[in-house]
């Protein structure tokens, strides 16, 4: 089977909070951004960054399969646009930091976790980067701070985001309130995989939008605030539905239970949303607390890693779509012990 991340693995399943980001824009200066670049300037990045980095993985994606691409946009160790523009990227053994070389901008630096705050995420990326910016001249104004690609960019460079699993928000029809007051303060409510997707198994992702103007302590500070607050009024739901709707609660928890034990076709959506029920249904105790591994399980149901499960496998199935979606189920009813 195709593996998660190990820091996923690892990670401690919470109610709300399932893991945390920093990522980090930078430029080499004097050295145009990577959708103005010719052949040999993007070599140029490439070597100055190949000396630094030997500490870590060295993947390239020139003549790289498209699955095995897609797999690494679901472990959100890369963009869904650096599939298109991307060439090389550097991954760590446990897969919780990885740099992007010529995305958007020249270096994306990117640490996630699911154990460790903001701040600690913060402190091992700004490390990191330091140790990059000793052997690379980056782009910087003293006004304006980091330059980058994208103006919502410029400044600190920093996007700092948490994933958060809002069922009970989703479910009670809040959750576009919500995202709309955030736009006003400089935040977002995203889906998944960030920018332009949609949300999965009432999975969103809080995250800054501007950088300039802010220190990325201030961004880190009002970033916990909120997420603080969105947490207490999922926290809300939870209780007005375990109070004055649990049998409704429950109906849709065991039908969801039942489904994903027993299916054997389920496409990714209905898939992410019976998953959701079910962490839904832990959290409020009316499920064994081991019932699944719902972080793990969000990433191992998305296609990439279910065309790599048929890939190792001898199955005969009609359509590739058909395939992904009895191979889903059949993963599932493993997962959860149900009928072969």
């Amino acid at each position: 089977m195709v593996k998660v991340s190990p820091w996923i693995i690892k990670a401690e399943e919470k109610p709300v909070e399932m893991s945390s980001r920093i990522r980090l824009a930078r430029n080499v200066r004097d050295i145009p951004f990577p959708h103005m670049l010719k052949g040999g300037e993007m070599d140029e990045v490439t070597g100055r960054l190949k000396a630094v980095l030997n500490d870590f993985g060295e993947v390239d994606l020139n003549g790289m399969k498209f699955e095995d691409k897609a797999l690494l946009v679901e472990k959100h160790l890369i963009s869904p646009l650096f599939t298109k523009r991307g060439r090389l990227s550097y991954i760590s053994s446990d897969e919780s930091v990885s740099i992007m070389v010529n995305e958007e901008d020249h270096i994306r630096i990117q640490v996630m976790g699911a154990d460790e705050s903001l701040d600690e995420l913060y402190e091992r990326a700004s490390k990191l980067d330091d140790k990059l910016e000793a052997e690379i001249n980056y782009a910087f104004d003293d006004k304006y701070g980091f330059l980058t690609a994208c103006p919502t960019n410029v400044g600190t460079g920093l996007r700092a985001s948490v994933m958060l699993h809002l069922p009970g928000l989703s479910l009670g029809s809040r959750i576009q309130r919500i995202a709309s007051n955030l736009n006003r303060f400089g935040f977002t409510l995203r889906g998944i995989y960030g920018e332009g997707s949609v949300p999965l198994g009432h999975i969103y992702q809080l995250s800054n939008q501007l950088t300039l103007g802010r220190t990325e302590e201030d961004i880190i500070i009002s970033l916990n605030e909120l997420k603080m607050r969105i947490m207490e009024e999922e926290s809300e739901m939870r209780s007005i539905m375990n109070d004055d709707h649990l049998l409704k609660a429950k109906d849709s928890i065991y039908r969801s239970y039942g489904t994903l034990k027993y299916a054997h076709t389920i496409s990714l959506k209905e898939a992410a949303n019976h998953l959701s029920n079910v962490k839904l249904g832990m959290d409020l105790n009316l499920l064994p607390e081991n019932t699944i591994r719902f972080q793990e399980q969000i990433q191992l149901i998305q296609p990439a890693f279910i065309k790599m499960r048929l890939d190792t496998m001898e199955k005969e199935y009609g359509s590739l779509e058909r395939a992904v979606d009895e191979e889903r189920a059949t993963l599932l009813r493993e997962l959860i012990g149900g009928t072969s």
